[in-house]
């Protein structure tokens, strides 16, 4: 066939979907200058966010092809309820002071505007104890009327981490640090609200030469499963929501078919399986399949070395499962909503995710 003609390489991100109902016009008349500025930086970001990479070199080439993402429209925010969001920053002081810190600080201060969460986690922060104070110092600088809750890894310096930063006004009953196996990596942040349970994690990867599969496998899963089941036992749904390192049907790899899958980390078939024990361990739902079953090019983590992000050639690791009372008819607390929010990661690795319930007003 005749070869293609070389098209520019660009970025072309998704549009953002609004998230909230219309501003009435006193919202409208309100609203904060700070704001508008941050989204404004997002955006300028975002439409510059070109790499010089592989894929960016096959796109110019005109040897490859973008994989088509599904739509999957957002609903408006419910009246009441809960929103959790997650994502994995691959260092929280890179975020904070690295050399691209402006730019990274404008996109999560926008993606908090935009979608005012209940909670954010932030996994792989990477912070030794010492250095707790001074990030939380300035994370609750950019992010004001939150407080943070820190896992921290104490087995091995610069390395894992969870971090939840709760609302305001946010009404907690309890919070555990590092509740699941004892590893001491600072893996899970759990919160306990008055109606459910909400379990932050960043899942132990599988690691280079699968080296840590066993003890993914063998270890950690039985004791996640136990965990939840126990949280459940106690009256109230659960939400596992993070990085759970691992990508469970076959529409959550963009090249399935590659020999060398199997092989890798996070796509195992021992670890593909696991998932789906998890979820039969509940019963639990994956809330976004629950939703959108049938959705294609729906990733989370898209490779930097490879600029996989401007063909849209990613792996679905984040996740939320939740308990299956959740997306039962009538339930006075239930999903509503699940969403990856790429447009917050215009350079690749993680998008951060959204998992929204919604509370039914007592008749």
């Amino acid at each position: 066939s005749p070869a293609r003609a070389a098209q520019p390489v660009s970025c072309t991100l998704p549009p953002a979907v609004a998230t909230m109902p219309p501003k009435k016009k006193a919202d409208q008349q309100v609203e904060a200058p700070a704001a508008k500025k941050t989204a404004a930086a997002a955006s300028a970001i975002a439409a510059n966010a070109s790499k010089i990479t592989t894929s960016a070199k096959a796109i110019a080439a005109g040897k490859a092809d973008m994989i088509e993402r599904t739509p999957t429209p957002r609903k408006p925010r419910a009246e009441s309820g809960l929103v959790l969001v997650h994502w994995n920053v691959g260092g929280l002081n890179g975020l904070l002071n690295g050399k691209n810190a402006d730019e990274r600080k404008a996109l999560l201060s926008a993606l908090v505007e935009a979608e005012k969460p209940d909670v954010l986690a932030i996994s792989e922060h990477k912070l030794q104890q010492k250095n707790v104070a001074a990030a939380e110092a300035a994370l609750l600088g950019l992010l004001p009327g939150y407080t943070a809750h820190w896992a921290v890894c104490t087995a091995k310096n610069g390395y894992s981490g969870v971090v939840c930063l709760v609302r305001s006004g946010v009404e907690v009953s309890s919070v555990s640090l590092d509740a699941v196996e004892s590893i001491n990596e600072g893996r899970t942040v759990s919160i306990e609200f008055p109606d459910c349970h909400a379990v932050a994690a960043y899942v132990p990867n599988a690691g280079q030469d699968l080296k840590r599969l066993d003890y993914r496998i063998d270890t950690w899963e039985p004791a996640m499963r136990s965990y939840l089941q126990t949280l459940q036992a106690s009256g109230k749904p659960v939400v596992l929501f993070g990085d759970l390192n691992v990508a469970h049907l076959d529409a959550d790899i963009w090249n399935v078919t590659a020999k060398h899958v199997p092989k890798s980390a996070g796509c195992t078939p021992r670890e593909r399986a696991a998932f789906g024990a998890l979820l039969a361990s509940g019963p639990f739902v994956d809330c976004f399949r629950q939703l959108w079953p049938d959705a294609s090019g729906a990733f989370s983590y898209w490779s930097t070395r490879s600029g996989n992000q401007l063909l849209n050639r990613g792996l679905r690791l984040d996740y939320a499962v939740a308990s299956a009372s959740l997306a039962a008819p009538g339930a006075a607390l239930s999903l509503h909503d699940c969403a990856y929010l790429a447009e917050y990661a215009p350079n690749g690795d993680h998008a951060p995710s959204l998992v929204a319930l919604a509370r039914t007003a007592a008749a």
